[in-house]
């Protein structure tokens, strides 16, 4: 089920940070990676997405757009994933899923990738890693597209 179908124009959508595991992370700025799993999402429309790898990298790596998000049983999203370049074993994604019954996946496009990583301490005052993701205000986003000299767009 779609949740939040093409609403790339609309005005309610926001922008978030995101964690993401270096491996993860740097399938998504190669572009084979198109899916991005999480057993919970905010409650704001997604709109666009800053790639925060996390440690040992520790920088925002690019930015990218949410063409849509759907929610779905582990096993749909396990074929989405396949389809998409998840990026990890059916047995990961169980195990990642373990006790939902439901989670999402944030279909993505448009990966627009720094050609420098970004130090997130010149963005985001005070900074702290996000467990999940983080809200980006339009100040904060609009300072990271400033930056963005992307290398290609995929």
């Amino acid at each position: 089920m779609t949740l939040f179908p093409d609403y790339s124009d609309s005005p309610s959508r926001s922008a978030i940070l995101l964690s993401i595991k270096p491996k993860f992370a740097d399938l998504i700025v190669e572009g084979s990676k198109r899916v991005e799993l999480r057993r919970s999402i905010p409650a704001q429309r997604v709109g666009t997405i800053a790639i925060y790898s996390s440690s040992p990298v520790q920088s925002i790596v690019a930015l990218v757009d949410v063409k849509e998000t759907i929610e779905a049983t582990p096993t749909k999203l396990w074929t989405i994933a396949k389809e998409n370049g998840g990026g990890l074993t059916r047995a990961e994604l169980v195990a990642y899923f373990e006790s939902k019954s439901l989670g999402f996946a944030f279909m993505l496009e448009n990966v627009r990738v720094f050609e420098k990583p970004v130090n997130p301490n010149k963005i985001l005052k005070p900074f702290s890693p996000p467990q999940s993701f983080k809200y980006l205000t339009t100040k904060e986003l609009q300072k990271l597209e400033k930056l963005l000299e992307p290398r290609s767009e995929r």
